[in-house]
């Protein structure tokens, strides 16, 4: 999000701040936002902190003001529980439902939570259950490459073709070529929305024990830690040879 004004483009419906605050959606939120809405399935890569979860707070409430039906799918259960409450919050508890390993609650209200291997074995075993529903958020969608990625793969493949999928995450390096699985599979182009700004910056910080590791102090800290490793090693080799009183 932007301290700086940035008016929605013409069309696009943003629901209103709860509080009254010179925070306006960036760009890259805004475009995704319309081309999710507009029908497009959407690959969204922008880092941590800048905003992701904003855009599927917005298709949520198009898809409960319009009376279709929402779902984010998240690959943890602690995630999946968290969304839940933070939804609930945001859009009453009875129109927010989840579904993980673990639990079951209102699993027919609009907006649904639930885990990606969740939403895998609704696209491949009980499609129906998915008629009314218009947006699918995937969470985290670099898993894809991982020894889970089976689910985040099938989920593309099994997932009716009414459905948008609007695919998140802080770590795609090659966000073209996946862009170009996705279309192939979809059969359809898919909207690549790609944001390098990070608004909380990284700062790296270096600790031995509770002393910081500076550029100044870094040379006599390793000096320090090689004579230490040295003496070390002499006491090792010194009990060796002293053992049982024997020189």
């Amino acid at each position: 999000m932007s301290a700086e004004p940035s008016p929605p483009p013409t069309g696009v419906k943003i629901r209103p701040l709860r509080a009254a605050g010179p925070i306006h959606p960036d760009p890259f939120q805004i475009r995704a936002l319309e081309a999710a809405l507009a029908g497009r399935d959407v690959l969204v890569a922008a880092p941590t902190g800048s905003g992701k979860t904003w855009i599927a707070e917005q298709v949520a409430e198009h898809a409960v003001g319009n009376r279709l039906e929402f779902i984010y799918a998240s690959p943890l259960k602690a995630l999946s529980n968290q969304k839940f409450k933070d939804f609930s919050r945001r859009f009453g508890e009875a129109a927010v439902g989840i579904i993980t390993g673990d639990v079951s609650l209102n699993p027919h209200a609009p907006v649904l939570v639930m885990t990606t291997e969740i939403f895998r074995n609704k696209c491949v075993y009980s499609p129906q259950d998915l008629v009314r529903t218009r947006w699918v958020v995937i969470d985290e969608f670099h898993l894809l490459d991982s020894d889970r990625g089976t689910a985040w793969e099938e989920s593309v493949i099994f997932a009716p073709q009414h459905v948008n999928l609007i695919c998140l995450s802080a770590t795609i390096p090659n966000c073209d070529e996946l862009a170009r699985w996705l279309g192939h599979v979809r059969g359809s182009a898919v909207e690549v929305v790609v944001e390098e700004r990070r608004p909380v910056p990284l700062v790296w910080r270096w600790f031995y024990g509770t002393r910081e590791i500076t550029a100044k102090t870094a040379p006599a800290l390793l000096a320090q830690l090689a004579k230490e490793k040295e003496e070390a090693g002499s006491r090792r080799w010194s009990r060796r040879f002293t053992y049982g009183g024997e020189s």
